[in-house]
């Protein structure tokens, strides 16, 4: 296969590398600058030379994306973030000699809006918030460009975990003893397990029954206080701190809404495709994690 990826450099990117690269492939990462961080076999582009080549990609994997949690929601952050989705994904297929026969591009679950009430599968309508917008427009970018020429595939993932990403970011917390329940706790933590993530989108580059959204989420939800629990015990640490919604919104104003609210997202079409989830049980994958470090 010849594979264009976005995103090679990013927590899923590196990872996905090292399936890729187990397989017959020609893969060429789209960069702005080169970087010594991917492995040599791998070809690494900027935009120009994308222009340049006139071959038909058999794949192109969407990784690209800045941290939706790494800046306060002003409006200069919340123009970055769009750009580095919709404009970035844009530019890519006016570049582009040729369709890709097949495109796997990433979204989230916060494509469901601000809520904690209610169930969502893939046919749910979602409800409001910038989540919500940004991952509407993203979607739509992708489809629209593919304009029927290829095979479409969206996931929209949950919090990933694996060594390194978000649970990385929230390790060194916890290991002080400061993780705990954010606002009510009750609020639903829809997360996958990196290995999924990988399984699914080499699955979905082969298998053509693959097509449209999926929510790509455990099937075993857990409520944020039950993850704050268990991540805690994971590494032999309590989680008493309680931090109250007013302060988060105090902090991080809008963008606090990703911490206090979580709809409860189910992975209906992944469940009817009988997909084997390699991690369905939180404790499970946490502990697994948590192993490969020690």
């Amino acid at each position: 296969m010849k594979i264009l990826m976005t995103g090679a450099t990013g927590f899923i990117g590196r990872s996905l590398l090292d399936e890729l690269l187990k397989t017959d492939s020609e893969i060429c990462a789209l960069v702005r600058k080169k970087s010594n961080n991917l492995p040599i076999e791998v070809k690494q582009i900027d935009f120009s030379a994308l222009s340049q080549i006139t071959d038909t990609f058999d794949v192109f994997i969407n990784l690209a994306g800045e941290s939706i949690a790494a800046q306060r929601w002003t409006s200069k952050r919340k123009q970055a973030l769009l750009n580095s989705r919709v404009n970035l994904t844009n530019r890519i297929f006016d570049l582009l000699q040729h369709p890709p026969k097949t495109i796997i591009s990433m979204s989230a679950v916060g494509y469901y809006g601000v809520t904690n009430e209610g169930e969502f599968t893939e046919n749910t309508p979602p409800t409001s918030g910038f989540a919500h917008q940004l991952c509407e427009l993203w979607e739509r970018s992708v489809i629209d460009s593919a304009q029927n020429d290829s095979r479409v595939v969206i996931f929209r993932l949950g919090v990933v975990l694996g060594d390194g990403g978000a649970l990385e970011a929230m390790r060194l917390p916890y290991r002080l003893g400061l993780g705990g329940k954010i606002a009510s706790g009750k609020q639903w933590f829809n997360w996958v397990h990196l290995e999924d993530v990988k399984q699914c989108i080499m699955t979905a580059m082969t298998d053509e029954s693959y097509q449209g959204a999926y929510n790509l989420v455990s099937p075993n939800n857990a409520t944020q206080a039950e993850f704050a629990k268990c991540y805690a015990k994971s590494l032999k640490r309590p989680a008493l701190i309680w931090t109250p919604q007013w302060l988060l919104n105090v902090i991080l104003g809008e963008m606090s809404t990703l911490l206090t609210y979580g709809p409860k997202v189910i992975p209906d079409r992944l469940l009817k495709k009988g997909y084997p989830f390699q991690f369905d049980r939180l404790d499970v994958a946490l502990s697994a994690i948590e192993s490969e470090k020690t």
